[in-house]
This record gives structure tokens, C-alpha cells and sequence, in this order.
């Protein structure tokens, strides 16, 4: 089952009261023995040196590294001390079974969407948040999961992974905020490859979804 929610967690809380016109996209996070919470983060909207000295004194933050940088976003990663409700609401995650498959942020909450058992699993979950002191909102519940969905319009899990890519990063916007060479270069892939690999994918949900008849040629899988 895949649910997406809003929680009002105070994590980056102090950075988005300075810079209100940040975003925040998750790309991964984790924790260990010695690492109560490690993110990876895309952020975008502020200069470099700005976000960099904001996110160095957030009292929700304990230490921070710029990884990388393009000119669509800067990639960082980020401790957090084990006293901060969001580590709390992680390790509820887990204890629950639910797995974290995309996050993201203006400030006004963050918006999740992640993978859970049942709808007994969710309700437990969300239960288990309110009590460490974190509100959240359920916004949509899908009961079959990104597998089913990926059969139901015919993607491959590639096509599926640079639609989103594309569609998180800003690529169907207008004016563009990336170009096709930028997601390639996090695919590892060649323009070329990428520019096929969307199309593809593009062909098929028009095929699937806008147009009644079902072209008769099979897309390579790729």
C-alpha cells in the first residue's frame, strides 16, 4: 500500500523561517549505531554560501555537507541528533514497516509518500506520531503498489524512475528548471539513452491513459 502524508515536523524548521522560498527534496535517509538520522537532500531557491550558513546554525541540525551541486539544486547531507522528534517518527517508520520512497518540503510541512503493509500498519503509525508530538495528515491512500501500477500502464521500473525524476526535478515545467543531459548524468546514462529510455515511457502512458487505441509496436524494455 502506498500512502502519502503531510508531517509537521520541525526538521530544517529554523532554515525555512530564513529562507521561506527553499525546497527540499529527500533523496535518501538512513540511520546506524553511531548516526541517530543521516539525510540526503536536494535543495533549491537559495544561494549556496546563504543555505550553507543557515543550515550550520539550525539548532534541528547537528552537522552538514554540500555533496554536490548543478544548476538545478544542491545535494547535501545532514546529522540530526537523536533528541529530535523526526528521528522518533524514522524509527516509528520502521518499527512499523513502512518504507520512505520520496519527501519534500517548502516549509509548510513535509509531504511523504512511502510504502506500508495494510491500513492497520498506517493507522498504527500515525498514531504512534501523534503521541511524540508530530501531527500528520493523510492525504491518499493507493492499495495497489508502484509494482501494480507499473503493470497497469505497461512502464518498465527505469521508464517509471526518469518519469519521476523528471517530473520532481522540474522537467515538464515551463520554462525548464533541468535539461535532459542533467538527468542522464544522474542516471549515469547518455543523452541519448535518457532522451529514448522518456520517450518511451512518455509513448506509453499516452498510449495507456489519453488515447483509446493501443499502438500495435511494443516499446523495448530499457
Amino acid at each position: 500500500m502506498i500512502a502519502c502524508c503531510t508531517f509537521d515536523a520541525e526538521l530544517l524548521g529554523p532554515t525555512f523561517e530564513q529562507h521561506p522560498e527553499l525546497s527540499v527534496d529527500v533523496e535518501g535517509i538512513d540511520a546506524g549505531q553511531s548516526v541517530p538520522l543521516r539525510l540526503f537532500f536536494w535543495a533549491r531557491g537559495v544561494a549556496g554560501d546563504e543555505l550553507r550558513a543557515a543550515l550550520r546554525s539550525d539548532r534541528t541540525v547537528s552537522a552538514v555537507e554540500q555533496l554536490s551541486s548543478t544548476p538545478s539544486g544542491t545535494l547535501y547531507r545532514s546529522i540530526h541528533d537523536a533528541s529530535l522528534p523526526t528521528v522518533a517518527v524514522y524509527n516509528a517508520a520502521i518499527e512499523h514497516d513502512a518504507l520512505l520512497l520520496a519527501a519534500t518540503s517548502e516549509g509548510d510541512g513535509w509531504n511523504v509518500r512511502f510504502r506500508i503493509p495494510d491500513r492497520n500498519k498506517l493507522s498504527a503509525f500515525c498514531s504512534h506520531c501523534e503521541q511524540i508530538g508530530v501531527d500528520v495528515t493523510v492525504a491518499s491512500i493507493r492499495d495497489h503498489d508502484a509494482a501494480a501500477l507499473d503493470d497497469e500502464f505497461g512502464l518498465t521500473p527505469s521508464q517509471r524512475e526518469l518519469l519521476m525524476l523528471a517530473w520532481d526535478r522540474g522537467y515538464f515545467s515551463i520554462p525548464r528548471d533541468t535539461s535532459l543531459s542533467e538527468l542522464a548524468a544522474e542516471f549515469d546514462i547518455s543523452q541519448q539513452a535518457a532522451s529514448e529510455r522518456l520517450r518511451r515511457g512518455l509513448w506509453t502512458l499516452v498510449s495507456k491513459t489519453v488515447c483509446e487505441d493501443n499502438a500495435s509496436a511494443d516499446c523495448e524494455s530499457c
